[in-house]
């Protein structure tokens, strides 16, 4: 990731912050650590709508006599002169119930899986069951609603409000133009069509006698403001963006407004001026978004940044319960409990490597973006250096990656994701790149995971014969035979197991076949933690999916 073709890095010009005056330097802002921030006005406005629908229904309940000359008025224009009903009433009635209950909602799902937006599905599926449930049984003619209602108000008059399918419609419509368009024309446009097919499916309610008027835009506003408010509050589009390419979610947007954020934040924190902030071999990473930094002179140069967010945060802990339950307890598989714990973690892994006599990138610092929220790790662009593979790689390339791996040994560490995006070749010299899941003091065979996943790396380059014979230089038989024995799928990283693959050849099966018989190590074990885990796992999913199913069938969109 931290490569760079050709031009200056900047090391230890920029690692002292430099200001105009050199007696100023920066104190913490004081922002609340928990990054609050105000909601957006959109929120607010939705929000409004929606207790202004809530309040409007329930003054229509207890006094239709308010209203009751406007909705006359709205019927008998749609009935007109001759006061009959219009023969596509019925028509757009059928068209609402349709497209709302068996139509619109379930290809939307199928493009949310496709797409992989999980949190989009989660939302737009709870919002939309959660609705329909809530809107049949305390608003419908359900058996159930009028007990609800005589119960709570002592009178079966005292709440009607008839109007859920169209209360359900709404939902379903704003949140499928809320998880299909993206802001700009696409979605204004879509807001017109939304507010077409609700005009139209209300007149024919309306000419049918089923409701009157002011119910029938009551239960839109609120379906629409209802759908709008999860959304904007629970997928922002910001952190979630509407796409229809499949894409690493660690990738955050760097839009204007964050860029603007971060070069503001490393200019007061490291006293260094961007001038370019932009993406960088985003495919050689998938917990952070790399990017390269341009700073302004004197002197000019390039800087290597890994920006984490609570995205990243999240996606840790779902990734670690994964492989909990997939593999078993591993070895310092606990989740960080914050974004700084995280981002502090892979700076204080650089800083002990380097002292440690380990090749890796000059860390620079750390910024905080957003209190509590957004950090940036910077550290050098590391020069005129490319990924292994993609370098001429001959002993001495190899003879150095060696010397790493033992040093990272000497120093008590493990680096825990040797893959070819990771090992850097910066002429005859290996370096080694993104630590964030390194550790201190691993177990033997969590070392021994490492010298396998490097002696792997080595062998798509060169073939195992000849690196098992500069190996031998630096390990004994004993230890290399381990390193294989403790290998395995969970140990190995899906870029080298993918790059492996696609060499047509079986690699550990060469490397076990020339070294001596080792025992198997087993790094997977049942534990009452796993399966307890897995039970609460299996059940949960069963029971969402069973409320979820409830719902949308109370609902009548099942």
């Amino acid at each position: 990731m931290e490569t760079q073709d050709r031009g200056h890095a900047v090391g230890a010009d920029v690692r002292r912050p430099r200001w105009p005056d050199e007696d100023r330097w920066r104190r913490p802002s004081g922002l609340e650590p928990t990054g609050r921030r105000r909601l957006p006005r959109v929120v607010l406005a939705w929000s409004l709508a929606v207790v202004a629908a809530v309040a409007g229904l329930l003054v229509r309940s207890a006094h239709p006599e308010l209203v009751a000359g406007l909705d006359r008025d709205a019927r008998d224009l749609l009935l007109g002169a001759e006061e009959q009903v219009p023969g596509w009433a019925e028509s757009m009635n059928r068209l609402g119930g349709v497209l709302g209950y068996r139509v619109l909602w379930f290809p939307v799902l199928l493009v949310l899986v496709w797409t992989t937006r999980w949190r989009h599905l989660v939302v737009y599926l709870g919002t939309v069951s959660v609705v329909a449930a809530v809107a049949q049984l305390a608003l419908g003619p359900a058996t159930l609603a009028r007990a609800f209602r005589d119960e709570l108000t002592g009178s079966p008059d005292a709440v009607h409000l008839p109007a859920w399918p169209l209360l359900v419609l709404a939902t379903v419509a704003t949140a499928t133009l809320l998880v299909l368009t993206p802001s700009g024309p696409a979605r204004r446009w879509g807001w017109s069509a939304v507010v077409l097919l609700l005009g139209v499916v209300s007149a024919g309610r309306v000419a049918l006698g089923h409701d009157v008027a002011s119910t029938e835009v009551l239960s839109a506003l609120l379906g629409c403001g209802l759908a709008a408010v999860a959304f904007h509050v629970l997928a922002p589009e910001d952190a979630f963006p509407v796409t229809f390419r499949r894409q690493v979610k660690a990738h955050l947007r760097l839009d204007g407004e964050r860029c603007a954020a971060v070069s503001r934040a490393v200019r007061e924190q490291l006293g260094l001026r961007l001038t370019a902030l932009e993406p960088y071999r985003l495919d050689g990473s998938a917990g952070s978004t790399p990017c390269r930094l341009r700073i302004a002179g004197p002197p000019e140069g390039l800087l290597f940044g890994k920006l984490y967010s609570s995205t990243h945060l999240h996606s840790d802990r779902w990734y670690k319960l994964a492989r909990v339950l997939r593999y078993g307890r591993l070895e310092d598989e606990a989740p960080f409990s914050s974004v700084r714990r995280l981002v502090e973690h892979e700076d204080y892994m650089l800083r002990l490597l380097r002292d440690a006599g380990v090749r890796v990138p000059e860390p620079v610092g750390v910024v905080e973006v957003v209190p509590g929220r957004e950090y940036l790790l910077v550290t050098e662009l590391v020069p005129d250096a490319v990924e292994v593979l993609d370098a001429p790689v001959e002993e001495a390339l190899v003879d150095d990656a060696l010397v790493q791996v033992r040093r990272l040994w000497a120093a008590g560490a493990a680096h825990r994701d040797i893959k070819p995006s990771n090992v850097l070749a910066q002429g005859a010299r290996a370096v080694l790149v993104d630590v964030s899941f390194g550790e201190l003091r691993p177990s033997r065979w969590r070392q021994a995971v490492d010298l396998a996943n490097m002696l792997l790396v080595l062998a798509l380059a060169v073939g195992t014969e000849r690196v098992l014979a500069r190996a031998r230089q630096y390990f004994d038989e004993q230890e290399l035979a381990e390193a294989f024995a403790a290998t395995g799928s969970v140990t190995v990283p899906r870029q080298l197991r993918r790059r492996i693959d696609a060499s047509g050849r079986d690699l550990l099966a060469e490397f076990r076949a020339s070294l001596p018989h080792h025992p198997r190590i087993r790094i997977q074990r049942w534990s009452a933690r796993r399966l307890l885990l897995a039970l609460a796992t299996v059940g949960g999913i069963a029971l969402t999916v069973a409320l979820a199913a409830l719902n949308l069938r109370a609902g009548g969109l099942l």
